[in-house]
């Protein structure tokens, strides 16, 4: 039997499965036991118990999802780091399992590379495309997080979520207060980490870097700026105010080419033609050599006077952080 003498119901499954079937459906399509046996030794492979991958090449992301769904059935909703991913999250990098909730009375059980967690509290899924369920993002992102218990992943993935809009920050206060306790303090301090107005984790982690001085006022994060004739000027990712200090941290992995970087370029150049004074920092330097980082920008502090701060008014958009 080649491939194209396949029944006509395993095509029209395996197009929909992204070249994925279960066994259920070859052995109705009315491909003997025998076939398959030989097909799995051949041409095919078995991805997951019951689920037969029409090739022998390695699975993609969305294969897997597909896999899952078929594995678990058609009641599981994708959740965790892979819905995270497939809701086009940048810092949900690919775990090493992709989580799928099932009913309570189910059985919570790892299976090759599949979770599978139980839960009390069902969600809406949104359609990832064929036979695919995904979690809405809160619960995802929630799920990502409490799964695996690391304070920087967890906080640049809820971060990431609330300041590209794709969730709203009170919907991760009310997803925390309804969840299990269990892994909810790295959800719990994530959450409070998008509440300091961060835009990103470095940016946070910066926040929490300047409140230890003992010099240096509060830092605003991303405010409102704009000149004496009312020209708007472009956020800095902190601003120290009582000395018009811009502090930037420029990550290379959103600004270091194309229209993120003109973007770059043209947001220093407007802030320094309005006599704002910069310092420019990056994600490694503030992790790495945290002491140092915070001396520099003390050091430019220390140089300044409030009496030659630039004619530039500030609106912030976060309350006080301390």
């Amino acid at each position: 039997m080649t491939r194209l003498e396949l029944p006509a119901d395993v095509h029209a499954a395996a197009q929909r499965q992204r070249q994925l079937v279960t066994r259920t459906q070859l052995v109705d399509a009315g491909v003997s036991p025998d076939v398959l046996r030989r097909r799995l030794a051949t041409s095919w492979r078995l991805v997951l118990p019951g689920v037969v991958l029409l090739g022998r090449g390695a699975l993609d992301a969305a294969q897997k999802l597909v896999a899952a769904q078929l594995h678990v059935g058609d009641d599981a909703v994708i959740t965790g780091g892979a819905a995270a991913h497939w809701h086009g999250l940048r810092y949900a990098e690919p775990d090493q399992y992709v989580d799928v909730l099932v009913a309570w009375s189910r059985a919570q059980r790892v299976t090759g590379f599949v979770r599978t967690r139980r839960t009390d509290r069902p969600v809406r899924p949104i359609h990832g495309g064929g036979i695919v369920l995904v979690a809405p993002v809160v619960r995802a992102v929630a799920d990502a997080c409490r799964a695996r218990r690391d304070e920087r992943y967890a906080t640049a993935l809820v971060v990431e979520a609330v300041q590209r809009r794709k969730a709203k920050l009170d919907a991760f206060v009310d997803e925390l207060n309804a969840g299990p306790t269990r892994g909810s303090a790295t959800l719990r301090r994530a959450v409070a980490a998008a509440s300091t107005g961060a835009w990103s984790a470095p940016e946070h982690d910066l926040i929490e870097l300047i409140t230890t001085s003992s010099t240096l006022p509060e830092p605003w994060p991303n405010p409102v700026l704009w000149t004496t004739d009312g020209t708007l000027l472009p956020s800095p990712d902190l601003w120290l105010d009582d000395v018009g200090i811009a502090i930037q941290v420029h990550s290379h992995m959103h600004h270091a080419a194309g229209a993120d970087w003109d973007r770059t370029v043209r947001a220093d150049s407007a802030l320094a033609e309005a006599g704002v004074l910069r310092i420019s920092l990056t994600p490694a330097e503030i992790a790495r050599q945290p002491l140092r980082t915070l001396r520099r920008i003390e050091a430019l502090h220390a140089s300044r006077s409030p009496a030659n701060r630039p004619p530039i008014h500030m609106e912030p958009r976060v309350p006080h952080l301390r």
